[in-house]
């Protein structure tokens, strides 16, 4: 499936295209600069791998959770490039790419949410089922999914490792907390066909919050716990 990925919801700059016969990746930490290195580093990654724009057959993107400007990024580049091409678009949600990075079995992604909290969700990737909607809590407060053998995945492992590795106890078998939405993800999750292909004025946000960063006075009560 010839298709371009993108995702900028973290401080890396994920991008792969597939040709037909081999893919081509950028991936590298960017920090806050995804606005101004994203569209150059597309056109790079096109012209490396000798492919046209408009021989694709879809733009796909990293649909959030994630940083609030930074899935508006990757959301509004594959809108504009697609309507420049008349390409449908296939918004995937982090955490899934997030999920089909990690060994078959019962995965259970934590991201970073800041603001004291993480994204979480259990997938059960043998038959690819996230078991239920992704949600954003503190880390004590995180529903813990229930049944043995989970695999941990994603930095909010890193940062709260403890409390979250308490609610599942000696049901956690492993960790790898380096693994973070990759583009290379999103192309296999797109050429699975279990994501539906849209207009691209129908591009969708996953946020499940609303609220961007804590008041000054949050941030208070936070530091005094």
């Amino acid at each position: 499936m010839n298709c371009l990925a993108i995702d900028t919801s973290t401080d890396f700059l994920s991008l792969a295209v597939h040709d037909g016969e081999h893919e081509h990746v950028f991936h590298e930490h960017v920090g806050q600069k995804h606005a101004e290195q994203t569209l150059p580093a597309i056109r790079r990654l096109l012209d490396g791998a000798g492919i046209e724009l408009a021989a694709l057959e879809a733009i796909v993107y990293g649909q959030g959770p994630g940083s609030f400007t930074g899935v508006r990024i990757a959301c509004g580049i594959a809108q504009g490039l697609a309507f420049s091409c008349g390409l449908p678009v296939i918004g995937i949600p982090t955490l899934d790419a997030v999920a089909e990075q990690a060994p078959a079995g019962r995965v259970w992604v934590c991201l970073d949410a800041r603001m004291q909290q993480v994204y979480a969700a259990a997938y059960d990737t043998r038959v690819w089922h996230r078991m239920a909607d992704i949600e954003v809590n503190p880390a004590a407060d995180i529903a813990a999914p229930a049944g043995d053998d989970w695999f941990g995945a994603g930095d909010g492992f890193a940062l709260y490792g403890e409390t979250l590795a308490a609610r599942l106890g000696d049901r956690l078998t492993a960790v790898d907390t380096g693994l973070r939405p990759h583009a290379s993800s999103l192309l296999r999750l797109a050429a699975s066909g279990r994501y539906p292909r849209r207009h691209p004025r129908e591009a969708e946000l996953l946020y499940i919050r609303n609220k961007v960063a804590l008041t000054s006075l949050e941030q208070q009560a936070l530091r005094a716990c």
